[in-house]
């Protein structure tokens, strides 16, 4: 029976790989990725996974090498993500006020999901941002369960209300439409 050996290597591929010199290996690879891309990337991650410092360090330097090229492609991933970035900028809001809690931006497209995109107190269809019930500056939490899908005039209009402060304001001048926030789960103590 035959024993087998582990495959020699040289400079780092296998012997029988087709080119030696660098340059037509990386062209030899780059003509393998184009006609297997879905292998490609299934490898690439597989790597990535395995490799996560030293893929980190490269993207770092990468950025430090190409600061414009980084930058666009940051402002792009911004723009295409808004609500990500809301959800940092929140988070950091209420870290720096030292309220415990946070929410994931999923969890705050579900709950925009829920409200059927329409804000909790005049019910308009538009850009949401996150408010709390119970207001940071009142001692509020930064959970998921104390955050309502708000437009920003109604958020800035309640200022440091509490949910239920807000409400009987808008009841008092009848201009909370009866089904806003029917959908969303119950203030919690």
């Amino acid at each position: 029976m035959p024993v087998l050996l582990p495959r020699p290597r040289e400079f780092g591929t296998c012997r029988f790989m087709p080119h030696k010199d660098p340059d037509q290996r990386r062209a030899y690879g780059r003509a393998w990725m184009s006609r297997n891309p879905e292998r490609a990337r299934e490898a690439m991650r597989r790597w990535r996974a395995t490799h996560r410092l030293e893929h980190r360090t490269a993207a770092d330097e990468w950025d430090a090498t190409h600061p414009e090229s980084a930058s666009a492609r940051r402002n792009r991933y911004r723009q295409n993500h808004p609500e990500v970035r809301r959800v940092i900028w929140q988070l950091r809001r209420a870290r720096l006020a030292g309220s415990p809690g946070k929410y994931t931006a999923q969890e705050w497209k579900d709950l925009v999901e829920r409200s059927g995109g329409r804000c909790t107190y005049c019910d308009e269809v538009g850009i949401l941002q996150p408010d709390h019930r119970i207001p940071l500056a009142r001692g509020g939490t930064n959970l998921i369960e104390n955050i309502l899908p708000a437009c920003g005039p109604c958020n800035r209009r309640k200022h440091t209300m509490t949910e239920t402060e807000n409400r009987s304001r808008l009841a008092s001048r009848k201009s909370l439409p009866p089904s806003a926030g029917d959908s969303l789960p119950p203030q919690s103590p």
